[in-house]
């Protein structure tokens, strides 16, 4: 009886772990190609978000974790054909986006952060955290910032 209760307890928490989130890893030429391909603007900038509000559930999600926004303040540099060198502070919504029960992981208040952030006709600007990062990675390497400014440049 108790060897079945085992097998059948195993059984049931098998798949649950072969349903793991796989990201792709992070690549600084896709992800410029990516906002430079965009309907939307972007601004790529160095620097740290500091939260300024509280979380906000953006909608409910039946299949998992909810997805949510908060507002930061942004103060860094922003990219250049010369590099990293323009300083830049104004306010973000912040989204964290889910899939099914993994949620995005936001940059934590003052962590050094290569955001690609959306801005808007009326100058809003927001960052998207999705379950895989793609839109902002934090303590870059010098060789992602090179391969940024390269791409500003001359193309990548």
């Amino acid at each position: 009886m108790i060897r079945s209760l085992t097998s059948a307890l195993l059984c049931l928490t098998l798949p649950t772990q072969a349903l793991a989130l796989s990201c792709a890893p992070w690549n600084a030429v896709s992800t410029y190609r990516a906002a430079a391909e965009a309907e939307e603007r972007y601004v790529i900038a160095l620097g740290s978000f500091f939260r300024t509000g509280p979380d906000q559930v953006t909608e409910q999600n039946a299949a998992g974790s909810d997805p949510y926004s908060y507002t930061a303040y942004f103060a860094g540099d922003m990219a250049s054909r010369v590099g990293f060198r323009t300083p830049i502070e104004f306010p973000v919504q912040v989204n964290v986006t889910c899939v099914a029960s993994w949620c995005g992981t936001p940059p934590g208040d003052g962590e050094t952060v290569l955001a690609f952030m959306q801005v808007d006709d009326n100058r809003d600007y927001s960052l998207q955290i999705g379950a895989c990062p793609f839109w902002a990675v934090t303590y870059p390497d010098q060789a992602d910032l090179d391969q940024i400014t390269t791409c500003m440049r001359s193309g990548c």
